[in-house]
């Protein structure tokens, strides 16, 4: 028998978060652009679910999806799109009105959210990356796991946190 990092860890996490009540996404299924980071029908329908007070259009909904892709790679960056996730960020979507509160996640009833987990996320950014599993919240991946077999004895955690690394610097 052939011990894979799938078989051996992967597959194991998967079956934990779907036991948590996460859906499983195979990465063919997820319908996005390698060049995308969010899964675009998941958050697409989130946003509009979440502020029905203030997306009125598709339009109003890619206003909100190019704003998030605008947050830089840098701290800054992350601060904003922190600001983001807490729903602390606004956004004018017609000149003279009034900025608009944006939610991107349901904090209040969580059973209103989508919760996907995937493998083999493909991601093209500065470089190419694969990440091992996903975790997806409406669309927008907040947890990269990278995982390790424990069968093969020259390989161990150190190698994963330094291609979490590697993956931070490209």
């Amino acid at each position: 028998m052939v011990y894979t990092e799938y078989g051996t860890v992967e597959k194991p996490i998967i079956g934990w978060f779907r036991e948590l009540g996460w859906e499983y996404v195979s990465p063919d299924e997820l319908k996005r652009d390698i060049e995308e980071p969010f899964c675009l029908p998941f958050l697409r329908k989130a946003i509009k679910t979440l502020n029905p007070h203030a997306i009125e259009t598709d339009e109003d909904v890619d206003k909100v999806i190019n704003q998030l892709r605008r947050c830089s790679n840098d701290i800054t960056g992350n601060r904003d799109f922190f600001e983001w996730l807490r729903g602390e960020r606004s956004i004018i979507f017609k000149q003279g009105e009034k900025a608009q509160t944006i939610r991107l996640i349901n904090y209040d009833n969580l059973e209103n959210n989508s919760f996907v987990v995937t493998n083999q996320f493909k991601f093209a950014g500065y470089k190419n990356v694969r990440f091992d599993v996903v975790l997806m919240v409406n669309g927008i991946p907040l947890v990269i796991i990278e995982a390790k077999t424990s069968t093969n004895e020259l390989i161990d955690y150190t190698n994963a946190i330094n291609q979490l690394l590697r993956y931070h610097r490209d």
